[in-house]
């Protein structure tokens, strides 16, 4: 077991690789009631092609068969669903599929090692048939139609779509009908031997037991379990194009007001610096620049250009080719082109003072020691290292220890307004 000193909050996250190549990440914190788990494939809805397990040939999945696959583990071959047993045992259980992940979530304030046994159980033992995948369509479908006009759903994957040329984004998550009506249960189990396999999973832990005693736990039962030990996921690579597929597009939506994004797509080759770097010192250039809190904000609200705080994200996207940096700014406004104009002036500008840096560093430490004392933000945190790095460790913390002004400078100095890509979503049908 492998000890991970994050100095600045002093905690201790304890990490073992088992020999299944499950990886796991445990923080005890004996003062916390309420103990978390969160269980990992690094499967997701973009996961479509692949070559499957002991295949040689490249396949073609249907769209949707990841979140299929989520629903599908919830039923068990013998006794109480997934559901069920967790509702007997006083505790919150949640399933998410994403892009690019699936996740199985318990919460509980008892019975947190017959919990966490029955988590690793359930999600490694799939039991599919004929008739109750065909029973399961039913479900996922009606679940379609309520989501097909959802406006936010909408919106947010044609920014995906417009940013990305080459990465299939136009993919629905939950899939079209015709693919959900066609999946089978071979396809369900071509997936799971595919993806659910312990090297291509970790789990995370919360929990007030002692971080030795629950990696003991996980072990045993894995050591029960049988897994392939030739494991390799081979899944399609995309050489993304730097340009923006689409550079400007209305669309329409059931909203009240009308919303716009603009979003800018550069190469993170072009910062010449770690993704850590890069994505923090934005943050702080857009918080301090465009936030709550900013100059810019506030005016705009008295001008009756925007009607809510800015919101914006930072993320990387790794490609076959390199990866990109991607600035995402969202906004409600009934003036969108004015807000546009505006916006673009005030991020060319790039004029942040030193003592509005130093003072976003400070917010930047406050909110992540804040995050540790809550059993939610500790798992909130491992997770989101674990699917931003590939990993949880105390690197990104020390680097941005160090962050500092001039550095902060020579970075958003790169910043690029060239290649971007503008939504406005108006009311309408």
């Amino acid at each position: 077991m492998k000890t991970i000193k994050l100095n600045l909050v002093n905690e201790n996250v304890c990490y073992e690789k088992l020999d299944n190549g499950l990886e796991v990440y445990v923080v005890s914190k004996k003062e916390f009631n309420t103990s978390y788990a969160c269980f990992l494939t690094n499967f997701g809805g973009l996961d479509i092609e692949f070559i499957p397990i002991k295949e040689k040939e490249m396949v073609k999945m249907p769209t949707g068969i990841a979140h299929f696959l989520e629903h599908k583990l919830f039923e068990q071959e013998k006794g109480d669903t997934v559901h069920e047993y967790y509702k007997k045992s006083g505790s919150y259980v949640n399933a998410m599929t994403s892009n690019k992940t699936t996740r199985y979530i318990f919460d509980s304030s008892i019975n947190f090692k017959d919990n966490l046994l029955f988590l690793l159980d359930y999600v490694q033992s799939p039991y599919f048939t004929n008739q109750n995948v065909e029973k399961e369509k039913g479900i996922i479908l009606e679940e379609e139609s309520m989501t097909r006009d959802n406006p936010n759903r909408i919106f947010f994957q044609t920014i995906n779509m417009n940013l990305f040329n080459e990465i299939p984004y136009y993919n629905k998550v939950i899939g079209t009908r015709e693919d959900i009506k066609s999946i089978t249960k071979e396809d369900l189990y071509r997936c799971y031997n595919s993806f659910y396999h312990p090297s291509n999973m970790a789990l995370f832990v919360v929990s007030e037991l002692d971080a030795k005693e629950v990696i003991e736990l996980v072990k045993n039962n894995q050591k029960k379990k049988k897994f392939d030990k030739d494991f390799k996921i081979v899944k399609k690579e995309y050489d993304e194009k730097e340009e923006v597929r689409v550079k400007k597009e209305v669309i329409y939506g059931n909203i009240n007001e009308t919303r716009v994004s603009y979003s800018l797509k550069m190469k993170s080759s072009r910062f010449n610096a770690l993704r850590v770097e890069i994505e923090d010192y934005i943050n702080i250039f857009l918080n301090s620049s465009i936030g709550s809190l900013s100059d810019f904000n506030l005016d705009l609200k008295k001008k009756d250009i925007i009607n809510d705080n800015i919101e914006f994200e930072v993320s990387t996207e790794e490609t076959k080719n390199g990866d990109y940096t991607i600035i995402n700014i969202i906004a409600l406004t009934n003036k969108p082109n004015t807000f546009i104009k505006l916006l673009e002036n005030e991020i060319k500008s790039k004029k942040i003072k030193k003592k509005d840096f130093d003072l976003y560093m400070k917010t930047l430490i406050a909110d992540l020691s804040y995050q540790f004392n809550m059993p939610q933000g500790i798992m909130g945190f491992m997770v989101s290292e674990y699917l931003d790095f590939h990993k949880v460790s105390s690197d990104n913390i020390d680097i941005e220890m160090n962050m500092n002004y001039d550095r902060f400078k020579k970075i958003i100095e790169k910043i690029d307004t060239t290649n971007k890509s503008i939504v406005i979503m108006k009311k309408g049908k």
